[in-house]
């Protein structure tokens, strides 16, 4: 084809269609035929007006495609194959990026805001950002694979054990794909979701219990607590809630809070006192990297594949690229019941 669709940001903060020239990519890049792309939290933030969006750009970090260009100094990918992409452009020679900690690169900047994303029909990326993905795997799933990748960096930021309880709070995709990255490695999970909708997807996941906001669950929260049951505690939430407290409060003497949630909102409230005496450890995550020689985003892709059907039950809603404003709505508003709202660019 001589030419795609795509979506981008206005100067209105909202989203139109376009259509692009189909460009080849250069030595380093290859150029995909996206199937999926998820909607991000982080894309309705821009959408709320918390972040200020770049007019002209295309959103989109969460997708996965067939290859369907490759430069001339790529050896790793061919035409044809099913990618995974790990949304992290850097530059790869500073102090972070030569030992694995790309994500925090000063010159780092991501696809779907940086540059052209993966809510269109074709994108062009860095070879090294893309991974086959597994046989087992099909697009919509290994698009997932983002943001587990999320949870799967903070678990092994505190190397997380089989043998230990982890308390959720937030039941978005963060906290949702955060169980599944917790029972791959053996942990059983305990979830705190305010919505119905979330709820039901949490125990479907896998989550050995279910809390809300009621009495009974506030009665059996109190029991874990006085049982020193909670290992370790995954704040995903974010935004202006006082979330961080709730994750704090519920853990063990020593131990571990992780911070998965983006707090838009200014200062949030902790409880210092409480953080020493029980010499709780507090862990800011975001996003991933590659340390000691292990690739987060590949074990997600390696963890979509290991529950397909659980991380495919996340996807309520799929829209064509052309209702996208539709789509952000349906992603923006708990009302719909939404869980991950997806595009089908190019429909298989």
């Amino acid at each position: 084809m001589n030419s795609y669709a795509a979506v981008e940001w206005t100067d209105r903060r909202d989203l139109q269609l376009v259509e692009r020239k189909v460009e080849a990519p250069s030595d380093d890049e290859i150029a995909i035929a996206v199937e999926s792309a998820g909607i991000c939290g982080s894309d309705l933030h821009f959408l709320r007006g918390d972040f200020s969006p770049r007019p002209g750009t295309t959103p989109g970090h969460e997708f996965a495609g067939r290859v369907v260009a490759v430069g001339r100094h790529v050896s790793n990918h061919r035409e044809g194959d099913l990618v995974g992409v790990e949304p992290l452009v850097r530059c790869g020679i500073c102090e972070f990026c030569l030992t694995g900690d790309y994500h925090v690169c000063q010159d780092r900047r991501l696809v779907g805001e940086g540059q052209h994303g993966g809510m269109s029909q074709q994108v062009i990326v860095p070879a090294q950002i893309a991974y086959p993905v597994p046989r087992s795997v099909d697009a919509e799933g290994a698009a997932l694979a983002e943001p587990l990748a999320c949870s799967v960096h903070g678990f092994r930021k505190i190397g997380l054990q089989g043998h230990e309880t982890v308390f959720i709070v937030g039941a978005g995709t963060i906290g949702l794909t955060a169980i599944l990255a917790a029972r791959a490695v053996g942990a059983r999970v305990i979830v705190l979701a305010r919505h119905p909708h979330q709820q039901a997807a949490a125990s479907r996941l896998g989550a050995a219990e279910v809390l809300s906001e009621d009495e009974v669950s506030k009665k059996r929260i109190a029991d874990l607590v006085a049982g020193n049951a909670i290992d370790v505690s995954v704040e995903t939430v974010g935004g202006k809630a006082e979330t961080l407290w709730q994750a704090q409060q519920v853990l063990r003497p020593k131990g571990k809070l992780i911070v998965l949630g983006v707090f838009t909102g200014g200062l949030v409230p902790i409880n210092a006192l409480h953080l020493a005496i029980k010499e709780i450890e507090m862990v800011g995550s975001m996003t991933y990297n590659a340390k000691d020689g292990h690739v987060d985003y590949e074990i997600a892709l390696e963890v979509v594949g290991g529950f397909l059907a659980e991380v495919k039950s996340l996807v309520s809603h799929r829209f064509d690229l052309s209702s996208v404003n539709d789509a952000f709505r349906t992603a923006a508003d708990k009302s719909t019941k939404s869980l991950k709202v997806h595009f089908n660019p190019n429909p298989i």
